[in-house]
């Protein structure tokens, strides 16, 4: 049986997302390694990719407000790489999403992390910037979106259409 065959994918509550900060450690470095903790922590909803009852890895999601959802991030323990657990998470939250009525989804990546932004363009995610995005819902709105998603200098931000 392969790692895709034997994989489910759970929501994890909030009681017991700590058990999977071991998979951010792995991850993360620095900045990005504290607010995954943090976000672990507080966002409404993380999936967590189970093989054989062990974590493989993790997905963070966020409705950004009406028809808007949003994954913060999308981690995979070392050991599980390369097995495309990353793509299963990806499209069960695409799948989340447009179970829950959201038409667009946005993720952001380092500019220099070419595997995340793969990974993304595998599900037809696309560059986009903060003029499209005020184009769309208005400058303050945009703004607001780009506040929760705290898209920081040295990050590009991609979009989908559920649709």
């Amino acid at each position: 049986m392969t790692t895709q065959e034997n994989l489910a994918i759970i929501d994890v509550p909030k009681g017991k997302r700590a058990g999977l900060e071991w998979i951010l450690g792995e991850s993360f470095e620095g900045w990005y390694l504290m607010h995954s903790k943090r976000t672990l922590r507080d966002i409404e909803l993380v999936r967590a990719a189970m093989s054989s009852g062990k974590a493989a890895g993790l997905v963070m999601l966020k409705t950004l407000g009406e028809g808007v959802g949003y994954v913060y991030y999308i981690a995979v323990a070392k050991a599980s790489r390369k097995k495309g657990i990353g793509k299963r998470l990806l499209e069960d939250a695409l799948r989340h999403f447009k179970a829950s009525s959201v038409v667009e989804v946005f993720a952001s990546v380092e500019e220099d992390n070419k595997p995340s932004e793969a990974l993304f363009a595998s599900e037809r995610f696309t560059r986009t910037s903060f003029g499209e995005v005020s184009k769309r819902y208005g400058g303050l709105h945009a703004l607001n979106m780009y506040r929760e998603m705290l898209v920081v200098p040295g990050e590009i931000l991609l979009r989908k259409a559920t649709t």
